[in-house]
């Protein structure tokens, strides 16, 4: 698995259990709510060989971000209170908010930045090169992350 891949799935892991804790008063979420999540608010692009089985009976995406909080959980980012349940931590929200300042910055000094993850949501796209295929957090992601760092709201 390449690195720019698991530190941006890891990154969206965090995200997502930021934004379910502050804007849908989620502190706890199970494992599926949270993979749901992601999914389905587009914070992650899946390539389509990751939406594939694994042995483990789920997408391989799943299993491979479910693996990550195992990382993020031995960090401090994340504890788990009980079996398949989820919670950010405080250095895991200190990390989101200082993620987002960054982003803010960065799309405030490039402001077309964002658009190059555009891209992503078409399948059919072909590249040249490979350094295009290393982007797996979207423009909603980066979208968030302003959101972030201007102050969540409902």
């Amino acid at each position: 698995m390449r690195v720019g891949k698991v530190k941006q799935q890891r990154r969206v892991l965090l995200l997502a259990l930021y934004i379910l804790n502050k804007v849908y008063s989620l502190a706890t979420p199970r494992r599926q709510k949270v993979l749901r999540f992601i999914r389905s608010s587009g914070l992650l692009f899946i390539p389509q060989k990751d939406e594939e089985s694994c042995d483990a009976g789920c997408q391989i995406w799943e299993e491979e971000v479910s693996w990550h909080r195992n990382w993020l959980k031995n960090e401090g980012y994340i504890k788990m209170p009980e079996y398949g349940i989820w919670q950010i931590t405080e250095k895991g929200e200190r990390d989101v908010e200082a993620w987002a300042q960054r982003i803010k910055k960065l799309t405030e000094s490039k402001p077309d930045w964002a658009q190059n993850f555009e891209a992503q949501a078409d399948p059919e796209t072909e590249y040249a090169d490979d350094f295009h295929y290393e982007f797996y957090i979207t423009k909603e992601a980066v979208h968030w992350g302003v959101k972030t760092a201007g102050g969540l709201t409902k």
